[in-house]
Parts: structure tokens; sequence; C-alpha cells
């Protein structure tokens, strides 16, 4: 073990112990000052999640996983697959779907371990291995043989993995607020201001902990993090609360953080002739802004964009400003 990694897996396990303090304090707090407060359960899905406009929902075996989907277009059309990330589920595309999906058959996933698809209990199943074989065999298990991949947080993290894995099954590549994994790791540890971004990555290497602090004033967090823009609304996020409140539902999805913290990572170059569009909004409260550039060293192929006025959740906050810019995308490269 080299002395860098010894000097990181210490500030690592520092920085957890830390941020795993402050937030026990800010759980009990809250406690104390609303001791018989109960987030509701949502029994009943919001009237939008069920509406047709968006798609019928199905199910599928993908990598010995059942996956939930939502399908919308002719299935007869090239496939636009859409990958959410943190704290998401296929309902973050709905801006995208009604918009593309007359030109392309527009699926949008629920991730392992999210929404209505299967949640594997062990953290090791949440590995990026395991996650980019569940989008290449659902690719196939869906009748194509590629796809335009959009992808978004981490969607974007599995997405760029299989560009370098693989790029035989994409015929075009987007990434919004998201970033390549190893690129990330090495950030992380160099960049002081990414290490501050990402406060809440160690936290969520404890048990429970991080659960608990999501679910504080009846998950709050999705009207902090979300309810700006144009594209959302209260309604929007009683969406995210239906699925989020229920049991046990949180831990998977934080187990993506717990099965793939890292500290170290290669970074290589990646000469693979897909088509990539990297983007973010200039309000990006959780990347730095120098992941563009380093981005633009690491592939021979890709293009950065910045979506001003957007933060992190721009394909449901800013969806005419996200939308136009992967039409431009799509239009100059004839897909």
């Amino acid at each position: 073990m080299s002395v860098v990694v010894i000097y990181r897996f210490m500030l690592a396990n520092a920085l957890t112990l830390f941020y795993s303090f402050v937030a026990l304090i800010v759980i009990t707090l809250n406690y104390l000052k609303n001791p018989f407060q109960k987030s509701p359960l949502r029994l009943v899905p919001p009237a939008q999640l069920t509406d047709p406009k968006y798609g019928v929902h199905k199910y599928i075996k993908a990598n010995n996983t059942t996956i939930h989907y939502v399908d919308s277009g002719d299935s007869a059309k090239p496939l636009m697959l859409f990958v959410h990330g943190f704290p998401e589920f296929w309902y973050l595309w709905r801006h995208q779907i009604v918009h593309f999906n007359k030109k392309y058959r527009c699926v949008a996933v629920d991730m392992r371990g999210y929404g209505d698809s299967e949640r594997p209990d062990d953290v090791s199943s949440y590995k990026l291995e395991l996650l980019i074989e569940d989008i290449r065999d659902l690719i196939k298990q869906l009748g194509h043989d590629k796809c335009i991949l959009v992808s978004h947080d981490w969607g974007g993290v599995v997405a760029c993995r299989l560009r370098d894995v693989y790029p035989e099954v994409l015929n075009g590549l987007i990434v919004l607020g998201s970033t390549e994994h190893s690129l990330w790791v090495d950030t992380l540890y160099n960049n002081a201001e990414q290490m501050k971004k990402s406060w809440y990555i160690f936290l969520f290497r404890m048990p429970w902990i991080p659960e608990k602090m999501m679910q504080i004033n009846d998950l709050e967090v999705f009207e902090k993090s979300m309810l700006s823009g144009s594209g959302v609304t209260k309604d929007d996020i009683e969406c995210f609360k239906y699925w989020f409140r229920k049991p046990t539902a949180m831990t998977p999805p934080i187990n993506y953080y717990r099965a793939n913290f890292k500290y170290s990572a290669e970074i290589k170059y990646h000469d693979e002739k897909v088509p990539f569009l990297f983007a973010h909004g200039s309000d990006e409260k959780y990347l730095n802004s120098s992941l563009l550039e380093r981005m633009k060293e690491l592939y021979s192929v890709i293009e950065t964009a910045i979506v001003e006025g957007a933060g992190h959740f721009l394909p449901q906050t800013d969806p005419e400003k996200t939308n136009k810019l992967i039409d431009e995308f799509l239009e100059k490269h004839s897909l």
C-alpha cells in the first residue's frame, strides 16, 4: 500500500467519522424538536406516475435482475435509453420522454435498487461492474443491438464505464451532471472544492445514519435539492417521496456509494469512437467545474457544454434547455 493510499485511507475515514458525528447531532436535535413527527406513508401513487402520456410500465429480466421501465414510442424506431442517478427514478426523464418519443423508442428505467426494480440486499450487488452488465443486457433484451444512451448522475457514471467496456452497444452517449468514475475519485482527493462538495459521500459509507438523515422532516431533501427551475412542481416532489418513503427504499441507492467507494483509481485515455456529449449546469452544486476540462483530456471523442442557469438536476429543472442541447447533438451526428 503506497503512502498516498494510506493518507487517503486515513483522511477518508476521519471525514466519515466527522460527518457521521455531525449527522447524529442533526438527527438528535430534529427528534428533540419534533419527537412525535412521523413521515406519512404514501400508499397510493401520485397520478403523474400512471399518466399514459409517459408510456407503458413494463418489467424485464436483465443480468438476472428484474428491471422496471417505462416504454414510449414506436418499438421499431431507434432506442433512446434513459438511466437516472441518485436519488431519482424513471420519472426524472418525464420531460425528455414526451419530447423525443415521436422520433425514438424512449425507454426510461428504474436502475436496480430503485423504484419498482428489484432491490438486492447485499452491498456488493451495486458494484459498477454489475451495473454496466444490467444496461448492456437490457439493450439486448429490449430487442436492440445499440442505443442512444442518455444519463444523469450515477447513471452517467455507469454510462461512461459502459462506453469504455462495450462501445459497440452505443450509437451515441449523453452524460449530464456526472463524470467518469476514476476521474472523479482522483478529483475527490486532489481538489479541495470537490472534497467539500462531496461531503455526503463520506457520510454515505456509514450504516443507517445517512438513511435517517435523508428522511428528516418528511424527506425535505427533495424540496431543497430539486424544487427549482420551471420543470419541477410540488406534485413532482410527491412522486419522489412516494418511492423513497417506502421502508428500506433509501438503502439500495446509498449502497451505490458504499459499493464503489475507492481510495485510488487508474485513470486511462479513452479513444472509443462513440459520439459523446458531456454537460453540466452552470450552477452545479455537487461537481467541480474542472471536470469538464479534465474529461476533454481523457476522451478522444467528446463534446462538452455548460447549460447556463441550470443546476445538478437539469433534465427536470431545465427541460427546455436540456432537450435543445440533446436535439442539437443528435442532429449534428445524424442520430
